[in-house]
C-alpha cells in the first residue's frame, strides 16, 4: 500500500482489476439502474483506487479513513465543485457498504468524511442571454459537416434543455413526426423516456444535418455521430461521448468570447428563458425530466429576480 497519498496520473489503475477477485463489486455496479450513475461511481472508485495506489486485490482491504479524508483534500486542491466531491465520495461509501454486507470488508472507510456544503436552493450554473445564445450557435461552420452537426447539437441543448448524456443517446428513431409535430424521444434519469415537441429552427436544423450526414434512414444508428475515424454509421456502438459534446460546447464558448459556460448552462439557460416569456413551470418540469418541481425552481434565474433587488430601493 501507497501510504504517501502522492497521486501518480501515469498509473492507470482499473477497479476491475484493483478488486477481481471481490465479484461483489460487479453486482454493485450493475445494482445502478443508468449507466450514467454506473459510469459516474466507476470514475469515482477509479479516481480513488489511483489516488491511492491500489494495485492488488488484498490492498482494498488495508485502505483507511485517512485515505479517504486525504482523496477529498486532493479533490478540493485540484478545483472539484463541492457536488463533484461529495459524488466521489458518496460512490466510495456505497461500494464499500456493500462490501460490508457481503463481508468482504468490516469498515466503511468513507463513513464519517464530511461532505461538502454545497447551494441545496439554486443551480450555479451560469444563464446565457438570448443575443449570447445567438452568438454560440453563429460559431459552428456550417459549411463543413462537422460544423452542421455541431450547430444541431448545442440547438439540442438549448431547445430542450436536455443533459448532454440524453443528446448522446438520442437515436435517428428518436426524431420523428407525431400529430402534426416534430418530436424528439429522449432517454433520461432514472431510465425513463421523455418526448417533446421541439422548435421549428432545431428541426431545420436536424433534418440538414441528418440529409447531409446521410444516416437519416438509419434508424438505430445514433443521431449526433462521430465524423472522424468512424465505422459503418449502423454500428450501434458508434456514437459521441459525453466528454465530446462537453469539448466542443466549451470550444465554441471561447469562439463566441463566452467565459465560465457548460453544457448545464445551456439547461438553465432554456429553463429560466421558459419561464420568462411565461411558460408554466409545470410544463417546464416535464419538459427537461424533473421528478420534482423544486428541482425546476433551482434553475430559475429570471431577471425579475434581480430587478426586485433591495439594493435599488436604497438612497444615502
Amino acid at each position: 500500500m501507497n501510504h504517501d497519498l502522492i497521486p501518480n496520473p501515469k498509473k492507470e489503475v482499473s477497479i476491475l482489476k484493483a478488486v477481481k477477485d471481490v465479484p461483489e463489486e460487479l453486482l454493485w455496479k450493475a445494482n445502478f439502474n443508468s449507466d450514467n450513475s454506473i459510469e459516474t461511481y466507476d470514475k469515482a472508485i477509479h479516481s480513488f483506487l489511483s489516488f491511492i495506489g491500489v494495485g492488488a486485490p488484498e490492498e482494498l482491504r488495508q485502505v483507511e479513513h485517512g485515505h479517504v479524508i486525504a482523496f477529498k483534500k486532493y479533490l478540493q486542491n485540484s478545483g472539484c465543485s463541492p457536488r463533484t466531491i461529495n459524488n466521489r465520495l458518496s460512490a466510495i461509501s456505497s461500494l464499500f457498504n456493500h462490501l460490508i454486507d457481503k463481508q468482504v470488508v468490516k469498515v466503511n472507510v468513507a463513513q464519517g468524511v464530511r461532505r461538502m456544503p454545497v447551494n441545496a436552493d439554486r443551480v450555479e450554473a451560469k444563464v446565457m442571454t438570448p443575443d449570447e445564445v445567438r452568438k454560440i450557435l453563429s460559431v459552428p461552420d456550417t459549411e463543413t459537416l462537422k460544423g452542421i452537426r455541431d450547430k444541431a447539437i448545442l440547438a439540442t441543448l438549448f431547445y430542450t434543455g436536455c443533459r448532454v448524456s440524453e443528446v448522446c443517446k438520442l437515436k435517428v428513431k428518436d426524431f420523428y413526426q407525431e400529430q402534426g409535430y416534430h418530436v424528439l424521444d429522449f432517454w433520461v434519469k432514472g431510465g425513463k423516456r421523455n418526448r417533446l415537441a421541439i422548435h421549428q429552427e432545431l428541426q431545420i436544423l436536424i433534418n440538414s444535418y441528418l440529409n447531409v450526414a446521410g444516416h437519416g434512414m438509419e434508424n438505430s444508428s445514433y443521431l449526433f455521430l462521430p465524423v472522424r475515424n468512424a465505422p459503418n454509421c449502423s454500428d450501434p456502438e458508434r456514437k459521441l461521448s459525453r466528454k465530446t459534446v462537453d469539448y466542443l460546447f466549451k470550444k465554441y464558448a471561447k469562439q463566441a468570447s463566452l467565459y465560465g459556460v457548460t453544457p448545464h448552462s445551456a439547461r438553465a439557460t432554456f429553463i429560466t428563458q421558459a419561464l420568462e416569456n411565461n411558460c408554466p413551470i409545470e410544463a417546464v418540469q416535464k419538459t427537461v425530466g424533473h421528478s420534482q418541481i423544486k428541482t425546476t425552481q433551482m434553475y430559475d434565474k429570471r431577471r425579475t429576480k434581480y430587478r426586485e433587488s433591495a439594493s435599488f430601493a436604497v438612497r444615502y
